[in-house]
């Protein structure tokens, strides 16, 4: 028997694009098929491979093929071309709750959910209970799902999607819904899915998440497979090329961000720079130390929580990003108001104006608690002129003798 629990082979999926809708009706009733329609291939000779236990992590932009090599791995998709075995119960967070009848309950849905999972009558009435306690939306469970808010929805389609106990697990962007506790429990739930050896694909647009969630990492292209290696040196190309991609200076692109994420779980309070003489600055030597301190909030008990700097240029080039977790440096998970340093020691910046994001996120790194991008800069200077670029690298010459 394969090791792996999912197998593609050489897939390719043909989708017919009709210019006008009328166009679709008049395909219908002639035998020349090509006449009214153009075929546009969303996937194209895929083929990968992935072994039981592993964490497969799917990039790529919209348009690359992620969603509808998902719909083909789940089955909701036939593909035009190829070969694909998934050897296990797949439990997907794609669209979450498309498969539920608006009508029926809450409960109703769970056993409808189940049945199509492949579940008996006896199997679901022994997962209620877990699904009931993972949603927690009370006695709205009897209700019907029609009248539910959107956050209910989503509580009700993860719990049965999780509490099914699947051999495969899929999340397509799925953590970006729901309120911030309902997502640590999320989070938490597929942690110990891998744990347990399960296999999981996970797609985001979130390369940090990925690098530090994900085994290795596919990154979609046009269709097809562009690269697939471990997670630091793809996601690393990948945002290159998305970068290469922006037609607005990323500075303005990046103002979005500065967004209270979870401000009822954590704050980011205020962010100075200190000099090597313990004064407030916006400038320093080069060579000198540089010391940034970010004073937070910590609202709600985090275990885990990640605090990360990043360090830009002027031209948004990303020159260093720094976190407590790639350190081991443990930071306090009780609530309280905090001061988190970080010294760049004899920086060797060249002369310019250099700024940082500040970011705070729960262990697994899949949750932003809050995020300032660009929020303080300081400037670097220098009386000599000894060299161009970013940084400077220590370095001889010689003659070659």
């Amino acid at each position: 028997m394969s090791s792996n629990m999912i197998e593609v082979e050489n897939i390719s999926k043909a989708f017919l694009m009709y210019e006008k809708p009328i166009d679709r009706l008049k395909q219908f009733f002639i035998k020349d098929k090509e006449r009214y329609s153009n075929q546009f291939w969303a996937l194209n000779n895929v083929s990968f491979n992935i072994p039981k236990g592993t964490t497969v992590g799917i990039i790529g932009k919209n348009g690359s093929g992620k969603s509808t090599l998902l719909q083909i791995i789940v089955g909701t998709l036939t593909p035009t071309n190829g070969r694909i075995d998934v050897n296990g119960r797949i439990a997907a967070l794609l669209e979450l709750g498309s498969g539920f009848n608006p009508e029926f309950t809450g409960r109703e849905n769970i056993f409808l959910n189940g049945a199509i999972m492949g579940l008996s009558e006896a199997e679901i009435k022994q997962r209620v209970p877990d699904i009931e306690a993972f949603a927690d939306i009370g006695d709205f469970i009897d209700q019907p799902v029609k009248s539910y808010s959107s956050g209910m929805f989503v509580r009700l389609a993860f719990a049965c999607a999780v509490n099914v106990d699947p051999d495969i697990l899929i999340v397509d962007e799925a953590l970006s819904v729901g309120d911030m506790q309902f997502q640590l429990k999320c989070i938490e739930k597929m942690k110990s899915f891998k744990k347990e050896g399960k296999t999981i694909l996970f797609v985001s647009h979130d390369t940090y998440s990925i690098r530090n969630f994900c085994d290795e990492v596919i990154w979609m292209k046009n269709g097809e497979v562009h690269m697939r290696g471990d997670v630091n040196g793809v996601s690393r190309q990948y945002e290159d090329y998305m970068k290469s991609m922006l037609d607005v200076p990323a500075p303005e692109a990046e103002e979005n961000e500065n967004v209270d994420f979870n401000a009822n779980t954590l704050s980011i309070d205020d962010i100075k720079f200190i000099d090597s003489n313990g004064g407030v600055t916006e400038s320093v030597q080069f060579g000198e130390n540089l010391k940034v301190i970010v004073d937070y909030t910590l609202y709600q008990s985090i275990t885990g929580l990640v605090g990360g700097i990043a360090l830009f240029d002027r031209e948004n080039k990303y020159i260093c990003g720094l976190n407590t977790k790639l350190d081991n440096y443990k930071l306090s998970d009780k609530p309280g108001k905090y001061k988190l340093e970080l010294e760049y020691q004899q920086l060797k910046l060249l002369p310019g104006t250099y700024s940082i994001d500040v970011g705070f996120f729960e262990s697994s790194g899949l949750i932003r608690l809050d995020y300032k991008a660009r929020i303080a800069s300081f400037t670097v200077n220098s009386a000599a002129y000894f060299a161009e670029g970013v940084a400077y690298l220590e370095h001889t010459w010689n003659n070659g003798e």
